[in-house]
């Protein structure tokens, strides 16, 4: 068998390797992160937790910081693909619900399932950011993007014509900026379904005419 034909067969193999191996130190991190905290998690600690060694954590990530991020980035959107939430066809599905009440209750099991998925890390990583610079940097930037994200949707709200007439855009979008927050979710504690049903009924009552 020629080399072009070797690579051919084992290129596909290191690949899916190294795809595992970079899941595990995500993975890991992501436990360790929600758990200890960002500042008492060390590369050596990741590494015991994902059952590798510190030499392959590096292959893959150059510090911890990449590791936070990579593990926010994924269970904030749910997958690999490096693509914001508001350019997802999720979000565009949300904005264009046909009415506010239906919006609200689209926008609030997506957020659920985010919730779901990243809120502990979220804290995790506004926890820290009082000692670490990229931690700030980390949870300013997320701060950014969930208000933006929640202008979007306050605008699309305003625009159905069901809000409250005293309520403006950027009001609207205070409101679900507080109430669609990680710090909400943690301190109730929920199940997904109570905490969903909650919040849907809250919002549609607090920002709708009746």
């Amino acid at each position: 068998m020629n080399e072009e034909v070797k690579r051919s067969y084992s290129s596909p193999l290191r690949e899916q390797a190294a795809a595992q191996t970079r899941l595990l130190v995500r993975e890991a991190g992501h436990r360790l992160f929600v758990r200890d905290g960002f500042v008492a998690t060390s590369i050596r600690r990741i590494a015991a937790e994902a059952g590798v060694s510190e030499r392959t954590v590096y292959t893959h990530y150059r510090n911890k910081v990449e590791i936070f991020q990579d593990a926010l980035n994924v269970a904030i959107a749910g997958d690999e693909e490096p693509v914001a939430m508001r350019d997802r066809p999720e979000f565009a599905g949300v904005l264009a619900a046909p009415s506010a009440r239906e919006l609200i209750a689209e926008m609030v099991g997506r957020n659920g399932v985010a919730q779901e998925r990243a809120g502990a890390l979220i804290m995790a990583g506004i926890e820290s950011s009082g000692a670490d610079a990229d931690m700030r940097r980390i949870s300013d930037e997320g701060e950014h993007a969930m208000r933006a994200n929640c202008l979007a949707l306050a605008e699309a709200l305003v625009a159905t014509g069901e809000v409250r007439a005293e309520l403006d855009a950027a009001e609207v979008a205070d409101v679900l900026v507080t109430m669609l927050s990680p710090h909400v979710h943690q301190v109730l504690g929920w199940p997904a379904d109570r905490y969903q049903a909650w919040l849907t009924t809250t919002l549609q009552a607090t920002l709708l005419d009746s």
